[in-house]
Formats: C-alpha cells, structure tokens, sequence
C-alpha cells in the first residue's frame, strides 16, 4: 500500500475533501484510506472529514478494483498538488 503524509498547513479540509471524491466518483473501484488501522471509504466526504487529518499525519491509499493504478496516481498527484 502507498502511504502519503499530509502536508498542508491546514489539514485536509472540506474544499480538497471535496475535490477528492469528485475525482474518485467516476473510477469502478474501491478506495479507502487507512489511519491509525482505522478504514475510512474515499468516495465518501463524510468520511474523509471524520478523519480529522492535520498537517504531519500519514495515510495509506488502499486501492482495489480495474482503475486502481490510475486512481493511486490522481490521487498522488492531488495529494502533491494540495501539499505544495
């Protein structure tokens, strides 16, 4: 599984929350990402948000399904656009 850290001053808050699951929506898969061994459902903003992540937390993207490797990589490349 691919981890990812949170590195946006401000955590990961409703607007990129939202921008997530937008681009997950339209991918036949199954995405969820884990915390503390917590699971939480991706496509689901209620579900990012009860996350509670902060700035320094780390995630695991945990992928299955047809789409899974181009959904790792437009999250990755969300998760580094929202990082800076």
């Amino acid at each position: 599984m691919t981890k990812v850290k949170i590195l946006s001053e401000h955590g990961l808050h409703a607007r990129p929350a939202s921008l997530i699951v937008n681009a997950l929506l339209k991918y036949d898969c199954d995405v969820n990402f884990i915390k503390d061994g917590n699971k939480f459902n991706a496509k689901s903003i209620m579900n990012i948000m009860g996350m509670g992540l902060q700035n320094g937390d780390e995630i695991e993207l945990d992928i299955t399904g047809e789409d899974a490797e181009i959904v790792e990589k437009e999250l990755l490349d969300i998760f580094n656009e929202l990082n800076g």
